[in-house]
């Protein structure tokens, strides 16, 4: 996968990290030196800087989690789709989404909803265009349509890069690629938003809403209100303030609309059957596994466990796992029948 797709996308991505380092400066810089009254003796001074010390402390680790989510969602291969994997990537999709096929079908027939038939469209193309295409697939028309029938999926071909893709996956031009499951391609992160990286750019937005958040807290309340005779009167900390407060609003709205964005997006899929609840239920909780993967736990809100990628490749393991088992079965049965 290639990180440097271009130069605008480099510098956003670059940009972020840049806001991280300001939000470091702004912290530590708060001032752990207020002027107590006489009364006051230093056991109240000493509680008072270790709690700020400790608040600086919290602070780091939700900057630093920041970063790292960043980081994986920017340099983790989104779901490329091409002419090496695309068979393999059919079929752990199939794997995948099984469960989310079969409830699909359960509530056609729950709510009798016809199977609306795909109309096979053909593409035509120059003999100079089918040399460039032709291989960058190994799958044909004729096994799309086997596939599309036997296994009940929707299945189009790209016409920029030629390849099989599933549902709900898309060209993208910066990457030049088709991705799996494609959110959009955000030059915030230099990257494609799509299956294996989900998880990541989801723990972005909120931890950097979080780290935003907590940023503008201790800044107001140690630098300004809890010192505010030396506040008033230095222009350079007002300046500060001022504009780190104008900078927050747009950067914390902004990680703010991601975030809702990213939520009403998986929950788009599902919109559709909202005649049976709990066949809908079913499906976001499989989706949820899928994007964070697993059952839900403490590493749904780590960066440092791999999420979408991992589940996928385990899933799949376990699914072929069970169908050699069954096939073994199924021969066993065959043998007593045809001893008996």
């Amino acid at each position: 996968m290639k990180f440097y797709k271009d130069c605008e996308g480099l510098c956003f991505f670059l940009s972020v990290h840049f806001i991280f380092f300001i939000q470091i400066i702004i912290v530590h810089n708060i001032s752990d030196n207020i002027s107590f009254n006489n009364n006051s003796d230093n056991i109240d001074k000493e509680n008072y800087n270790i709690i700020l010390l400790l608040h600086k402390i919290l602070f780091y680790i939700i900057i630093f989690i920041t970063f790292y989510s960043h980081l994986k969602v920017g340099t983790t291969e989104p779901g490329e789709i091409n002419y090496y994997n695309n068979i393999e990537i059919l079929e752990f999709y199939y794997f995948i989404y099984k469960d989310i096929i079969e409830l699909r079908e359960e509530y056609k027939l729950n709510n009798k909803i016809k199977t609306e038939k795909e109309n096979n469209v053909h593409y035509c193309t120059s003999d100079d265009e089918e040399q460039k295409l032709e291989l960058k697939s190994r799958i044909n028309d004729k096994m799309m349509n086997i596939i599309n029938n036997k296994f009940k999926i929707k299945l189009n071909r790209c016409l920029n890069c030629y390849v099989v893709r599933p549902y709900n996956s898309h060209h993208c031009r910066t990457c030049k690629c088709c991705v799996l499951e494609e959110d959009h391609h955000c030059p915030w992160i230099n990257n494609c938003i799509g299956i294996f990286n989900q998880k990541y750019f989801i723990l972005f937005n909120f931890y950097a809403f979080i780290s935003v958040i907590y940023c503008s807290s201790l800044l107001y309340y140690y630098s300004v209100f809890k010192n505010y005779k030396f506040f008033r009167n230095d222009l350079k900390e007002n300046l500060i303030a001022i504009f780190w407060g104008l900078f927050a609003f747009i950067y914390g709205l902004f990680v703010l609309i991601m975030l809702i964005e990213q939520r009403d997006n998986v929950k788009k899929e599902f919109k559709k059957f909202r005649k049976d609840i709990d066949i809908r239920r079913k499906m976001m909780g499989i989706k949820m596994r899928i994007i964070f993967g697993g059952k839900f736990s403490i590493k749904w809100f780590l960066p440092f466990y791999e999420g979408g990628k991992r589940y996928i490749l385990f899933y799949i393991k376990q699914k072929k796992i069970e169908l050699y088992q069954m096939k073994k079965d199924k021969e066993k049965e065959k043998e007593k029948e045809k001893n008996e």
